[in-house]
Order: structure tokens, then sequence, then C-alpha cells
């Protein structure tokens, strides 16, 4: 007896659901960035606060249709979120959130599982590449800064492991 193909329609309840969870995500990532951009958590290399308005929107709206197209909005937000942390868009606290949302909803909303797993994979194989060129070019920015080569377990080194380790764990529990 063959298996029933796995689909899911979200209901109109789930819809508006998730049209109020992203905008909460949109406001709170506007509030978030307001509030990062006084912490001054990129210090000087910060982008400008206009860049976070079009961020908050591109990464938090399209989970107003996370259920209808799970994987196109996952990807959307992914280089949203890969693409404000490289420019230094100060907010990085909701876009982490709505980029997990992304990928969760891909696990339980996608109906074509193969297509699921390869957009998963995709993003996460996608996230460590972005973060090894990142850590790369990073470590080099601050070795010519301090004027000196940084080592195997420099400070930084060590604080771009536990970046490492931080999101090997995100994304696996994703």
């Amino acid at each position: 007896m063959a298996a029933e193909p796995f689909t899911r329609t979200p209901t109109e309840r789930e819809r508006r659901n998730d049209l109020f969870l992203a905008l909460a995500l949109f406001v709170g990532a506007i509030l978030s960035a307001a509030l990062s951009s006084i912490a001054q958590v990129y210090g000087d290399e910060q982008a400008d606060l206009w860049t976070a308005l079009v961020y908050a929107v591109v990464v938090a709206i399209p989970l107003a249709f996370r259920r209808r197209w799970p994987g196109t909005v996952a990807v959307v937000v992914s280089v949203a979120y890969f693409a404000a942390v490289t420019v230094r868009v100060p907010e990085i606290y909701v876009g982490n959130m709505a980029m997990f949302i992304a990928l969760y909803t891909v696990g339980a909303w996608m109906n074509d599982r193969r297509r699921a797993l390869i957009v998963r994979v995709a993003i996460i194989v996608g996230m460590f590449v972005w973060l090894l060129i990142t850590m790369y070019r990073d470590a080099i920015t601050e070795a010519d800064d301090a004027d000196v080569i940084a080592g195997a377990m420099s400070p930084y080194v060590a604080f771009m492991l536990i970046q490492l380790l931080l999101n090997v764990l995100y994304f696996g529990g994703a």
C-alpha cells in the first residue's frame, strides 16, 4: 500500500496569523534596529540607519506568505539576513528569529519533502560558505589593524569558533 503524499494547505486563520507574525516581526525589527544603533552594536562600521528599515521589510514581510511559499520565503529571508550582517545593518536579533521561523516552516509546510530537504541544505551550506568567507575577511582585517599575524587561538579566532559552533547548533535545531 503506497503512502499518501504529504499535503498541507493553510487555512484563512493560519494565513491571518502569518500576517500578524510578519507585522510583529517588522515592528520588532524596527525597534531592535533603533536600540542596536544606539548601543552601537557594530561601532563605526554600522550601516546607515535607513538600511535597517529596508532590511525590516525584506526579512519580516515575506513571513506573511511563509505557509504558501515556504521555500521561496526561506531563501529570501536567509539571503536578506546574510546580506544585512555582511554590510553591518544595525539589526541582527529579529532577523535571526525570522530566519529560524522560515527554516522551520520549510520543514513543516513544504509539500514536496525532497525539495524541502534541498532548500534547507542549500541554505545551511550557503550559510557556512558565507560564514567562512566573512570570518576569513574579518580575521585578515583584524590582523592588519593589530599589525600582527592572527594566531591559531587569538581572541578573534576563538570568537569566530564560538560563532561557528553556535551556527551549527542553531541550524541543526532548525
